[in-house]
């Protein structure tokens, strides 16, 4: 779902802003940086502008139990900035609501009763149906003012009707075409249980399990675990660039090999295992950088390794074989300097991933294709 509109009732309905999923950051434009050059995350945080706020928040309502988390930032989006879904029915089902406020203090009541009221709008113009859950998030909390209330449900009813029903009120002119009668009414039946908060610290402590963490904030990867040992025969992954290797050993020694063959072979089957362990780690690495590090990132280092070996790799070789040993030895020794995946970037892995791109056929050991 990637924008939502979401009709109410009579003609107050306004369609929803669109909803952003979180963020790719650009997989060139980021490396971890050296702990002493580092701010902490709660000082970059205080750097930021709304928006930057809003997708941080955004990342970590990942690592919570949804099926769906969207932001929706922006003039129409009736007081949601990052929604956390239960169930595919999004909006229609239970859901939940925070409240994203990047300012340069604690919030205070009158920060959040506007907000409030927008969401009960909101809930009887048929936009969304009332959160399972609203929590406000700001980088310094709630005041003590605001934190007497907020969670205390009927405390935070009473206050909120006082707010809306005092001479000159501001909130008053948020009703739009509902009387007060009716929002009060609205007020004193619906939990109120749903508000509180969720603090910096929640925040912080959780995203550094996300796959944005150390892209955001230039921290160190996480340890990367040993790739698995190669299955004694190969998988069904395998079959394209064992495929190519099989030719490419039969081009040189005139004779056809079968993945057997060549694991026995006293030429080739010290060279047949070397690539199949590159392999395995590759695709380590693939899943590592799943977890870890913004999409695309892998792909990218997959890309700077196409890009550096296809001139060595379309040159003239004597066989097959020749280019492939041409072309690993060359991906072994780029310079690669902007991937934020070279800290645990193995030798290895430059070999494997010339095989992920044998798999794909973007690269061809033999002039014909493998049978």
């Amino acid at each position: 779902m990637t924008e939502q509109s979401l009709e109410g009732a009579g003609d107050a309905a306004v369609p929803m802003a669109p909803i952003q999923r979180p963020t790719v950051l650009d997989a060139h434009a980021w490396a971890p940086m050296p702990s002493h050059l580092s701010l902490t995350p709660e000082k970059r945080i205080s750097l930021y502008d709304d928006v930057q706020w809003e997708e941080f928040v955004l990342e970590w309502a990942t690592t919570l139990s949804y099926q769906q988390v969207m932001r929706s930032g922006g003039a129409h989006d009736h007081g949601v900035d990052v929604a956390g879904f239960a169930s595919a029915t999004g909006f229609d089902g239970p859901w939940d609501c925070y409240q994203c406020k990047h300012y340069g203090k604690a919030l205070l009541p009158s920060d959040a009763y506007p907000e409030i009221v927008k969401v009960i709008v909101g809930t009887l113009s048929g936009h969304y149906t009332w959160p399972r859950s609203y929590r406000f998030a700001a980088p310094h909390g709630v005041g003590t003012t605001l934190a007497g209330v907020i969670h205390s449900p009927t405390k935070l009813k009473s206050e909120l009707a006082k707010a809306i029903t005092k001479d000159k009120s501001t909130l008053a002119p948020q009703l739009g075409r509902y009387s007060l009668e009716t929002v009060l009414a609205f007020i004193a039946d619906i939990d109120f249980s749903i508000f509180g908060t969720v603090e910096l610290h929640e925040l912080v402590e959780a995203h550094a399990s996300t796959r944005w963490h150390a892209a955001r904030f230039g921290v160190e990867l996480p340890t990367r675990p040993a790739p698995p040992e190669p299955s004694t025969d190969p998988t069904d992954e395998e079959q394209r660039y064992i495929a190519q290797l099989l030719q490419a050993y039969s081009e040189r020694h005139g004779n056809t090999f079968t993945a057997p063959d060549a694991t026995e072979h006293e030429h080739v089957g010290a060279h047949f295992l070397r690539q199949r362990v590159a392999f395995y780690s590759a695709e380590a690495l693939r899943v590592f950088a799943r977890d870890s590090v913004p999409e695309g990132t892998f792909a990218a280092l997959q890309q700077d390794i196409l890009d550096g070996v296809i001139d060595t790799h379309d040159f003239g070789h004597a066989d097959g074989l020749q280019r492939l040993v041409e072309v690993t030895k060359a991906a072994q020794g780029l310079a690669i300097t902007s991937n934020g995946l070279l800290p645990v970037l193995a030798v290895r892995d430059r070999t494997g991933i010339c095989h992920q791109l044998a798999n794909e056929d973007k690269l061809r050991w033999c002039h014909a294709a493998p049978e």
